[in-house]
């Protein structure tokens, strides 16, 4: 597995796939940090960021591991390179340390921001003690969808050779993820889309009143339950798009 990962390295250094990578991530945290806040908003600052960070990472997150994704595989299937590599390889092998070497990239991009939406929190002023209890859960909870929405992307790049049809899948799942977060009155939808799970394991609301302009920020219920089945479900995806993989003839 080492001589994998290593390849992995040597083939992808002058593809500057994790600079791009941190790019998407800079792009995130610019729309979370960047504002004039007003003292209120200082005050709620770490409560308000836990409810409007599932938002920005269910548009980011996906976009994220679609790039990295695609540009891992597409240069496995340039040439039959990719069934080279599986003559001297099994195929689980190799789908293991593609997976493994993404999500090592995933896993920076996401540490990136933890930190800094930490170190952000402390230069703009926000007020009281930061809130490591909540922000806790909350990090479990971005970390397992991305980690799912990365092995259906990682899946679908090593399986179809043209990585214009993987990324329209993404998109259009992360769309409907997005759009499923508006629609309070259909919690069963975001459940359904691993592109909405950002949304469903969401733990702080907000109510906005538009005469004094001040949102107020309160405390969820937080559903273990459910965030123990994206567990299971997450490591689903994995058998399953490692089995296709195994059984393809790419």
């Amino acid at each position: 597995m080492k001589e994998l990962l290593k390849c992995e390295f040597l083939k992808t250094r002058k593809r500057y796939i994790l600079l791009t990578a941190l790019a998407i991530t800079t792009a995130d945290l610019c729309w979370v940090l960047y504002g004039n806040y007003s003292e209120d908003a200082l005050a709620k600052g770490w409560m308000m960021f836990l409810y409007q960070l599932p938002l920005v990472n269910a548009i980011f997150m996906p976009l994220l591991s679609i790039v990295t994704a695609s540009r891992l595989c597409d240069l496995e299937h340039r040439g039959v390179m990719l069934k080279q590599l599986c003559y001297i390889s099994s195929r689980g092998r190799l789908y293991d340390a593609k997976l493994l070497y993404g999500l090592g990239i995933i896993m920076i991009s996401l540490s990136v921001q933890f930190i800094t939406v930490f170190i952000g929190g402390k230069i703009l002023g926000f007020g009281g003690v930061f809130p490591a209890k909540l922000y806790f859960p909350y990090w479990l909870f971005t970390i397992v969808p991305t980690i799912a929405v990365y092995i259906v992307q990682h899946s679908l790049s090593l399986l179809i050779k043209n990585q214009a049809i993987p990324f329209f899948i993404g998109v259009i799942g992360e769309f409907c993820g997005i759009f499923s977060m508006f629609l309070s009155q259909l919690p069963l939808l975001r459940k359904l889309l691993i592109w909405g799970w950002f949304g469903a394991l969401q733990f702080v609301g907000s109510d906005w009143n538009r005469e004094t302009r001040i949102a107020n920020y309160y405390l969820l219920d937080i559903d273990w339950i459910f965030f123990t089945i994206t567990v299971i479900v997450t490591a689903a995806l994995y058998f399953v798009g490692r089995k296709l993989f195994c059984e393809s003839e790419v």
